[in-house]
């Protein structure tokens, strides 16, 4: 029933729609226009249309370009080829697996994270995947690996110190070879943590803390803590 749409309303600032269009009963098409504060993450929204308002679905904002997925990419000596630090959105069909090919430096960190279970929303029809991921070297040598994390629960993330310069293959794909979804995968050279001390501190107050779980080790930021809670 989107024939009448007429506005998306999201939940939280940071995101603005131009040229809006219902396509048909089942789809609209828009522009969404990030802001370049908008906070990174997941974010909630709505279609209004004349006749009522949709379920809430979500929209997810990247720190780094987003790049498509190019089939084919499942044959692991014919990889995607992509540089560092991007967001890759493809889909993981069943029984298949994709490759991406990047070029690293001898003692740079790559890291690789995914959001399959978090973008696939309930009651839209869409399996989600349950992501498996993993970091090759160019003979086929496992690296690392990730079927689900501590931070995370079913999702994968993984960090590494690469051993020496040159190409390095990342594996994404459903662990069980089942799920047929979308997926939005992080690749590069960015720190990733999987936890923070203290977990908060006085409101109004400057606190130091301590970025703990990456793979170059724990390291410190100061930050000054807003006056009031702030709920989105």
């Amino acid at each position: 029933r989107l024939s009448d749409a007429e506005e998306i309303v999201f939940h939280g600032p940071g995101l603005a729609v131009k040229d809006l269009k219902a396509v048909d009963d089942k789809k609209v098409e828009a522009t969404i226009v990030i802001a370049p504060d908008c906070r990174l993450g997941v974010h909630h929204f709505r279609v209004r249309c004349r006749s009522g308002i949709s379920f809430a679905r979500t929209f997810w904002v990247s720190q780094f370009p987003n790049h498509g997925e190019v089939e084919p990419n499942d044959d692991f000596a014919a990889p995607q080829k992509i540089p560092m630090n991007v967001t890759i959105e493809g889909e993981a069909k069943i029984e298949e697996t994709d490759y991406y090919q990047v070029s690293v430096k001898k003692g740079e960190r790559l890291s690789v994270e995914v959001e399959a279970l978090r973008i696939n929303n309930a009651g839209t029809g869409v399996i989600a995947i349950d992501p498996y991921v993993a970091i090759l070297d160019k003979d086929r040598n496992g690296l690392a690996f990730s079927d689900g994390s501590a931070l995370l629960k079913q999702e994968s993330l993984l960090s590494i110190e690469v051993p020496e310069d040159g190409d390095y293959i990342v594996e994404v794909r459903d662990a069980a070879y089942r799920g047929n979804g979308r997926y939005r995968v992080h690749i590069g050279n960015f720190p990733r943590p999987t936890a923070i001390y203290p977990a908060g501190g006085k409101a109004g107050s400057e606190v130091e803390f301590t970025l703990i779980g990456d793979v170059k080790g724990p390291y410190k930021f100061k930050a000054k803590l807003p006056e009031t809670a702030e709920n989105d």
